[in-house]
């Protein structure tokens, strides 16, 4: 009797050991968000990352285990049955939340108190200042000046006229080491202010790049300036990194003199300057592709701008052919021609649709999973629900801002097609910011047929963006409206 006794003792001490494994295990899944790698920076650039499952086989086996424990060890399992029950319904209704796209916000709801500050005050100093113009500066400065710093010698002397004496400082601190693949994955205003001396302008910037051969994944804060009388770049200068004076190469510049004007140009009067640079965290990593990163902000209220409606009725009235729902079919063709290519890993299909520096970065996610043998597949993707949130306009483009409902599979797969995160049955709920632009001189219906804007031909687009027939650089917005940004509800702030 001693030894069946102990026996039963063992099973039941197994079984009660394995129930709470069980139910711990459960517990975990139900309160931690589900992960996600997707299109667009979902993957969270930060970490990488793609869905995961939940749940899973774990709660039947779970419910058996309790089961069978009850029947033997009441006084045991009964108890614990209760607990895990409650779990699970927790969890169900917790699903079923996630999957109610009927509760979005209402277009009448205010923003939150906590708003990104705006950059149309820096037009009161130069009209013609533009948003687009200067993140597409920003991000080409960022990336020169990443890519000059990695040279031997001296090299940041040929970025001086845009960077102080400080910011070289805090660069030239930096480890050595050749310095590639520079991608900007979030670029988050922190502070404008305008004033008697001129602007300036604060910026969190978030970035992955190589360095001496390692990842690397980088915040920095930003923080650039100019005089009163320095005037924006026009879209066909971005690029040019210069004398800002003479445009003179940057091989000209030396201590922030250019020998061919022999004008002093760091010091904000003809161009921004950037005044200081600190670095907030710096880790020696690559892109993480099959780690899990917590689903944040599908609950959130939609974010509206205060001014959208007078904002929508100006463009409508500059362009009465314009037409929401018709900005809206638009979207869902770039919605479904991303993730196509995404899923395949090809650039082409995307790269009609989208920005240079948006594309740049898709373009690095994508690379980096082929690089690691993996493919993020996102089937059965869909848009729920379409919200226009924003509205706004500068000299140069027109932008419009969707808050964009979505829910599909998300899962991971090697080249053996064996998944290694995420889920091939449970799909996965989100939502994104959505910003599209388009050339302020342009006019007409946005176009859902896979044509190239300009001339009509089938869709073949180089990777510089440029049609194959009419050679027009279709993905500047010059033509139709392109996606420009994709900004996840935790960063979004309108």
């Amino acid at each position: 009797m001693s030894a069946r006794r102990t026996l039963r003792g063992d099973r039941a001490a197994r079984l009660v050991r394995r129930a709470l494994l069980l139910a711990s295990t459960l517990l975990v899944l139900s309160l931690a968000a589900t992960a996600l790698a997707r299109p667009g920076g979902g993957q969270s650039f930060s970490g990488g990352g793609s869905s995961s499952s939940g749940g899973g086989d774990g709660g039947a086996d779970l419910v058996i285990a309790l089961v069978v424990l009850a029947f033997e060890h009441p006084t045991i399992g009964v108890p614990l049955l209760f607990i895990v029950g409650g779990i699970l319904i927790f969890q169900k209704l917790k699903e079923r939340r996630q999957k109610d796209w009927s509760s979005g916000g209402d277009p009448g709801v205010a923003a939150p108190p906590t708003r990104a500050p705006s950059f149309d005050t820096l037009r009161t100093a130069d009209p013609g200042f533009s948003r687009v113009v200067f993140e597409d500066f920003v991000y080409g400065l960022y990336a020169e000046v990443a890519r000059t710093r990695g040279l031997p010698g001296a090299p940041l002397d040929r970025m001086s006229a845009y960077l102080s004496a400080e910011a070289m400082t805090t660069l030239r601190a930096l480890p050595a080491g050749p310095v590639e693949s520079v991608i900007i994955g979030a670029m988050t205003p922190v502070a404008v202010e305008v004033g008697p001396s001129g602007s300036r302008v604060t910026l969190n910037v978030e970035a992955n790049y190589t360095e001496a051969g390692k990842g690397v994944y980088a915040v920095e804060r930003w923080t650039l300036a100019r005089g009163p009388g320095a005037r924006s770049r026009t879209p066909d200068r971005v690029g040019m990194l210069g004398c800002p004076s003479c445009g003179a190469p940057v091989e000209a510049l030396f201590g922030g003199q250019c020998s061919y004007c022999r004008q002093q140009v760091n010091s904000g009067a003809f161009d921004w300057l950037v005044q200081h640079i600190q670095v907030l965290s710096r880790e020696n990593r690559g892109p993480m592709l099959t780690t899990n990163v917590a689903e944040r902000g599908n609950d959130a209220p939609t974010i509206y701008d205060p001014g959208l409606r007078e904002a929508l009725q100006a463009l409508q009235a500059k362009d009465p052919s314009f037409d929401v729902g018709a900005a809206q079919t638009r979207v869902g063709v770039i919605f479904e021609q991303f993730q196509r290519a995404w899923t395949a890993r090809e650039l082409a299909p995307m790269r009609p649709f989208m920005s240079d520096p948006l594309f740049a970065t898709q373009a690095y996610w994508v690379s980096a999973y082929l690089a690691q043998h993996l493919r993020n597949l996102t089937e059965r993707a869909r848009i729920m629900r379409l919200e226009l949130v924003k509205v706004s306009s500068d000299p140069y483009f027109d932008a419009i801002t969707f808050r964009l409902f979505a829910t599909g599979l998300d899962y991971t797969v090697d080249d053996d097609g064996r998944v290694v995160s995420g889920s091939r049955t449970k799909e996965r709920a989100y939502t994104e910011y959505w910003t599209l632009i388009r050339g302020t001189n342009r006019k007409g219906p946005p176009r859902s047929d896979l044509v190239c804007p300009n001339c009509g031909a089938p869709l073949a687009v180089s990777m510089a963006g440029h049609c194959g027939y009419c050679q027009a650089k279709i993905t500047s917005g010059d033509f139709d409206w392109v996606l420009s940004r994709i900004e996840q509800d935790e960063v979004y702030a309108g």
